[in-house]
Order: C-alpha cells, then structure tokens, then sequence
C-alpha cells in the first residue's frame, strides 16, 4: 500500500515514514505504559487526585504527568534517587527552572507515596524510591524495540523556525541539548540546514555483507532491524545545530558522523561515474595514512603499489575506495564519496583571522609545495629536547586543547617534564593563535549570564553561562536533601569562551562550503565529503571562503558585538595574507 515501485527502486512514502516514527520513537514509552496501568485507573485515583491539587500551573495535562510519573518510577525496575525523579517529574510538567522543577517533583512524590506504587527508602543515606510494582515480561520486550529514531523515508521536513521541521511526528529543537538554556528562537541559518536535508542516501550492500561493524558498544540487535528497515532504498538525515552553529546528522545505528564501518556503510544515492581517476587515487593514499603526502606524491604512491596488498591506516574504508576504482574502471557510476579535512582547523582559523603568517605556515595557508603537519612538528621539536618519543595523538590532543585554554587537559596527558618541554616549545611558536586566544579572554564579561554574537550569514550564536550550584532542599519530615543543579548566572571563569568562538566560525565556514557548492558536499566540522570528481572545486572553495574571512572584519565584529563596545577594533599582523591563501594547496588534506 505504501510502496510504489520504479525500475526495480523501492520509493518511501510520508506516511511509511510516519509509521516507522511512531512504532520505533522512545516517546511512545509513556503510551505503552499508560495501556498497562489505564484498566486499573481507579486503584490510582488517589495519585490523580495528588497530582491535581498540586497542578496548579497546569503547564502539562493531569493524566500526562500520572502516566509520566508511573513510566519514570517502573520503567526499568530500579532504585532512582529522589533527587533524580523528582527532577524528571517537574521538568516533564513543564517547570524549566530546576530548583522548582525538584521541589514541584519532591511534593508529588512525597504525597504519591502512600499510594503503594513506591516505598521512599533510605539507602547508605541517601533517599530512593523503590518501586512495589514491575511490569509484565510482554510490556518490557515492547520498550526494548524502542530506540533512537534512525534515518527519515521521505525528506525531511524544512525548517523556516527553530520547531517545525525535521521529522513528520517526532518534535525537536533545531539545537541540540536537554538543556533548555541553549534553545532560543532566534534566527539561524535554515537554507544549509535544508539542503543537507536533501541530500538521498543509501546502504553500501557490500560494506553491510563483507566488512564487520567495530563498534562493541552498539546493540546489534538493533543495529539488524534498522539496516533490514533500510536496505535497497534511499533516505534522508534530519540535521540540527549546536549552539554554537555547529551542524549534525540526526543518527546512532546508522549515522554519517560515526566511525569507520558506519562511514562506509553509507554511500551517496545519487550515483555519479568519477571522471577524475588521480582524485581517487589521492582518496585510496589518504585512507593508507599517506595523507601527509604532497598531492603528487600520494598519486606516485597508489600507481606503484599492488593495491590488492595495501597496508591501510583505516582498512574498511580502503577496501571501499578500491571497489569504487574497480567501478570507476568498468565505468560505471559509483555513490563513493571522498573527504578532505581542514589542517589543524581551529588554529588554522587563528591564523587567518589575525594575519600572523607564523602561525598561518605551520597550518598550510602559506607555501603551496610543502604540506606541514602541525602536530609532528611540535612532536619533534619536543622530542628532540626530551631524546625520547611522544606520540603525535598526543601532542595532537594536547596542542589543540592548549589554544582552547585547558591547562587541565594538558596536564593529564603529558607527565610533569614532557609538560615543561611543550610549554617551552608552545610558546611563540604559533603567535596569532596564542593574541586570537588572549583578546577573546579580555572579552569575558564576568556579570553576565549569556555571550551572544551573530554571524554574517545572520546565525545566531547564544551561549548561556551555566553554574554548578550546591545546596540543600529542607524538608520537615526527611531533614536536608542535598541538591546540585545548573542555572544561568555570573562567573569569572572564561576558558569557555575562545573555543566557543573559534566553533563558531568553524561553523559559519562548513555552512559557506555547503552554500556554495553545487554539488553534494556535507561536512562532520571541518572535514568535507564529495564526489572525487570534485576535489579541486572544493579546495579551491574552502581558500575563497578563508581569504574573505583575511580580508574582513569578522573577529572584530564577534569582539564587539560581546562586549558592547562598538569602538573596539582589532589589528592584524599582516594584511595580505589572503594572496597566499588563495595560492595554497593544503589547507584541506
């Protein structure tokens, strides 16, 4: 009834996409509950009338906080601490404000006691309530079928607010989080966020029959039932933001932001034969871990090697390149895609946005014929003072975590004299990205709860300042219940701030990639996937879009649109970096 076929291809209709939603969402908990409970309604009437005295703020429907109150107390069976439950119980009546949100919750499940759904215990001294009751062994396998909601049948729904679009049934905020202070209803960037939308996948037969899913952690019983949902037609990823403008595909079991199986897994619905075999070359090189090769080097590599005894770096994604090759040389067309990423993107975008050519080298926006690589470079500068080895992951983790103010991080990774030398070597080397980290530290406000900015394309960045508050709810029969919870409130701790704003710019650069290319291109930050066939239009895009940004004003106005001060004006080390970068080669490797 749903299903129409042409030549052979299995189209979705919306309203199979509105029955996978509602069949599959973990919204549906709450209903397959209330139909386990709903025939003995009048055993609880003494809850019900609890929660109607107490619902004076009549934010949520009576019955949905009874059925809520039962889901959160019997489902899984276990032992919740007071805290935690009556959190839920307020939050879930609409009371945003945590604090009230627990002492809303607290009243209803003190006074819901008595009713002998729950005991309220005291376990090792903290306070938990057990539930008397379990539900049926049939009413348990039914919420296990529950899960993420995986990819959408029919295209998404557009998004002209920060609420209508995405999924046909399921609701969600275009940002991303629990939390309601990151949500806002501000304007964002809704026309990049649709076109990902559009883009049709597909499962790779070949990746699911002959490469094995790596990631232990999934339930693989889950996993089955949605690549059988899926497998031999297409389908679309809703995509959400981050508060920071930060996009992401709506995805677990299958996701295009994943690991390597599940990066292979998927492949581009609309196929396309790769006219542009030495592009695919420099893919096959890349997936070797040659990617720190020239461009012409990585090509010399692959046409030397017996690609059918390739040493990979990542080995599922290789055997995937070498099938698309394969493809390629029967000329036939392929839904492969490649990716480039930015080198060292966060302080890449130092770099260009204070003009220090110092730091623009180390980064790949200066010298075309040679590509650095940041993190080996600080590796052996400290390895050649430490007469030992320390692993680029490392120092990978530990430079990019230093540029984002972590002292912490750095600490963790590195022992007290690996810690010394990288300080050493650190300091000076990269000049604009350590006077880019320093003016975004002078610009923390430190009585203000929220920094806000808008980017150039009108995206609203909002980022609330969230504390950690400890205190005690008194309670006349149960004495002091310790509480801690997150509010809106003044701090002076600013490390957040920097890496909050280089993000947004990260963010602001996927979204022009994606704008100006015609073909398909998405992104995961600040790696690029397209067609091969593509890769120097790419490249070349990701260097116009960088030398703007050289060019204008953007730092500053970010500066002063968080402080305020309108006569705050940034200088630059040099005013012609973007010649160079227009020149260059390996911003994206």
């Amino acid at each position: 009834f749903f299903i129409v076929f042409n030549r052979g291809e299995r189209f979705m209709t919306k309203t199979d996409q509105y029955r996978l939603e509602t069949t599959w969402s973990t919204r549906l908990i709450d209903d397959i509950v209330y139909k386990v409970i709903q025939g003995d309604t009048k055993v609880w009437e003494g809850i019900l009338g609890h929660i109607t005295n107490l619902n004076t703020h009549n934010f949520v429907d009576n019955k949905e906080i009874f059925i809520k109150l039962f889901s959160l107390v019997l489902v899984n069976g276990m032992n919740s601490p007071i805290q935690k439950l009556s959190t839920q119980i307020g939050l879930s009546s609409n009371i945003n404000d945590p604090l009230r949100a627990f002492h809303w919750g607290w009243l209803l499940t003190k006074a819901c006691a008595e009713s002998g759904l729950y005991d309220l215990k005291s376990i090792d001294g903290d306070l938990y309530v057990c539930p008397n009751f379990t539900l049926p062994k049939e009413t348990d396998k039914e919420i296990e079928k529950l899960q993420y909601l995986p990819p959408m049948k029919s295209r998404p729904l557009k998004w002209t607010n920060n609420t209508n679009g995405g999924w046909l049934w399921e609701s969600k905020h275009l940002i991303l989080g629990k939390s309601h202070h990151n949500k806002h209803d501000e304007p964002l960037a809704y026309d990049v966020i649709n076109k990902l939308q559009s883009i049709a996948w597909e499962i790779d037969p070949d990746t699911y029959l002959f490469e094995k899913e790596t990631n232990s952690a999934i339930n693989r019983k889950q996993f089955s039932r949605v690549v059988e949902e899926f497998l031999g037609q297409h389908f679309y990823f809703v995509w959400r933001y981050d508060k920071r403008g930060r996009s992401y595909s709506s995805g677990y079991h299958i996701d295009l932001q994943t690991n390597e199986y599940g990066k292979a897994l998927l492949s581009l619905h609309k196929k396309e034969v790769i006219t542009e075999l030495p592009n695919l070359y420099i893919s096959i090189a890349n997936h070797a871990g040659k990617d720190k090769l020239t461009w012409k080097k990585r090509i010399d590599w692959v046409t030397k090697q017996d690609i059918n005894n390739i040493k990979w770096d990542k080995p599922i994604l290789g055997r995937k390149a070498l099938r698309a090759l394969k493809s390629t040389i029967d000329g036939k067309p392929t839904g492969y895609v490649m990716s480039l990423d930015a080198t060292s993107s966060g302080i890449q975008i130092m770099a260009v946005i204070s003009g220090c050519r110092e730091t623009a080298k180390y980064v790949n926006c200066i010298n075309p014929n040679v590509r650095y690589d940041l993190y080996t470079e600080v590796a052996k500068m400290m390895n050649k003072k430490l007469k030992k080895s320390v692993p680029r992951k490392i120092i990978k983790e530990v430079t990019m975590t230093h540029f984002y103010n972590s002292e912490a991080w750095p600490r963790k990774l590195l022992s007290s004299e690996e810690l010394k030398v990288f300080y050493e070597v650190i300091t000076g080397l990269l000049p604009g990205a350590e006077a880019v980290m320093y003016s975004i530290n002078q610009c923390w406000n430190n009585r203000a709860d929220h920094h806000s900015w808008i980017m150039p394309d009108g995206h609203r960045v909002h980022i609330p300042v969230l504390i950690d508050v400890d205190g005690t709810y008194p309670d006349p029969e149960y004495g002091n219940i310790p509480l801690r919870w997150k509010e809106k409130g003044a701090s002076d701790n600013y490390r957040s701030l920097c890496p909050n704003v280089i993000h947004s710019i990260d963010g602001y650069i996927a979204r022009e990639m994606v704008r100006r290319c015609k073909f398909q291109l998405y992104h995961v930050h600040d790696c690029f996937m397209f067609n091969p066939n593509y890769l120097q239009e790419v490249s070349k895009t990701y260097r116009e879009i960088m030398a703007e940004i050289a060019t204008k004003d953007l730092f500053g106005n970010i500066l002063r649109q968080i402080t305020g001060d309108s006569s705050l004006r940034v200088s630059k080390n040099s005013n012609n970096l973007a010649a160079d970068i227009l020149k260059s080669e390996y911003m994206l490797s």
